[in-house]
């Protein structure tokens, strides 16, 4: 037994030799101390930017940070920023800039006034630039319409996860005022009125983005110039009809005159340019055995500033078919005759009654003085009548 004893007692003192022998090694790869580490970054996030980041973490212990080291591009890259606590959690932020168009992984590394540091913390962000704003999309509206003063815009449905935030609009309202304000987007049944809008002016507009929901930059398309649809016929033409007005200046029949506001040549005029037929007054040229009108032309000249227009007629009645009658816009002063309506912005042929509605669209670049109106030929057959109910000027942009 006393044997017995004396083996445990012996292993117990081997034990104990053998730990105090371990901890002195350790201590000897320690320096004689403990590793001592401040506390980390946390909660790093990495803001993406137009070629930039803007770095943000926390620093939730440790009262002693006093600097922070940050790496990127394996460490090839680096910053140091002071840091100074105050008695809560702080939130750091930190801005890099000159950065490429990439992806981008960042280390953060917190020191305290002694010296020691922190783990590691990393976080990998995207840098936006030139590639990803070219590759932007505008975004559509399906109409822009004038109504009671103001423009209203209707805007097509979008998908908003692309990272459309919202549209720009530049426009200037009738009290002559420039405005400049941003419209956040919805993503769909999204209309938009800009109130007491100036009349036959432009709007321009972009398409607002934002990559990623932490970005700390916007992103846009370029601006586009766009026009509001608007019925301008009260602002351009003098008795547009509906009814037409009689000129009581002329000889009037007690049904045919001349019709007001209008020029017209000695062909159109001779059997008369206003028809006050039931009682309703209508623009017309006819021949009933009284023919022929060669050229005969009726018309209007204004001047327009640079846009999409329509000039459209609505006929009430067409008597036979007609020889050949044209609704046109032309460059100038004068309309041209039948046989040149190749010549004219716009030429629409009147017929007969199974299409009574013509219209002509035309652009114009710049400033331009145009004539609008009717030219027709009648000989063949010799009862042939085109009756006008209305004109209507339309700019679509």
């Amino acid at each position: 037994m006393r044997i017995l004893h004396s083996i445990i007692l012996y292993s117990v003192l081997l034990t104990a030799i053998s730990a105090c022998t371990k901890q002195s090694d350790y201590k000897k790869y320690l320096g004689n101390g403990e590793i001592l580490y401040t506390g980390k970054a946390d909660s790093l996030l990495v803001h993406s930017g137009r070629n930039r980041v803007q770095l943000s973490w926390l620093l939730i212990s440790d009262p002693k940070i006093s600097r922070a080291k940050i790496y990127w591009n394996n460490h090839k890259d680096s910053a140091m920023l002071d840091i100074k606590r105050t008695s809560g959690v702080d939130t750091i932020r930190y801005v890099i800039n000159n950065l490429e168009e990439r992806a981008y992984t960042f280390e953060v590394y917190n020191f305290d006034r002694d010296g020691n540091t922190s783990v590691r913390s990393e976080a990998t962000g995207f840098v936006y630039g030139s590639f990803y704003e070219d590759a932007l999309l505008t975004r559509a509206f399906s109409n822009a319409e004038m109504k009671d003063g103001n423009a209203e815009i209707s805007w097509a449905n979008i998908d908003t996860t692309g990272g459309i935030i919202g549209m720009q609009l530049q426009y200037t309202t009738a009290d002559n005022v420039a405005h400049d304000t941003v419209i956040a987007a919805e993503a769909e049944g999204q209309v938009t009125v800009l109130n007491n809008y100036l009349s036959m002016s432009t709007f321009r507009y972009r398409t607002l983005y934002m990559p990623d929901k932490l970005s700390v930059d916007t992103f846009h398309t370029p601006y586009e110039t766009k026009g509001v649809k608007e019925n301008i016929t009260a602002t351009y033409i003098r008795n547009p009809g509906n009814p037409f007005v009689l000129d009581d200046t002329k000889p009037f029949s007690g049904r045919f005159g001349q019709v007001k506001d209008w020029q017209y040549n000695a062909e159109a005029s001779r059997n008369g340019t206003y028809d006050n037929i039931d009682g309703t007054g209508r623009l017309t040229m006819w021949i009933w055995g009284n023919g022929p009108i060669t050229n005969g032309k009726i018309y209007q000249t204004i001047t327009l500033p640079a846009g999409e227009y329509r000039f459209e007629a609505a006929v009430s009645n067409i008597d036979n078919t007609l020889e050949n009658t044209w609704l046109l816009v032309a460059q100038g002063n004068v309309l041209p005759d039948v046989d040149q309506v190749n010549t004219a912005l716009g030429a629409a042929r009147i017929v007969d009654n199974n299409n009574k509605y013509a219209s002509v669209a035309f652009t114009l670049t710049a400033t331009t003085t145009v004539t609008l109106g009717f030219t027709g030929t009648f000989s063949n057959p010799a009862e042939q009548t085109i009756r006008i109910s209305n004109v209507l000027l339309i700019r679509d942009k």
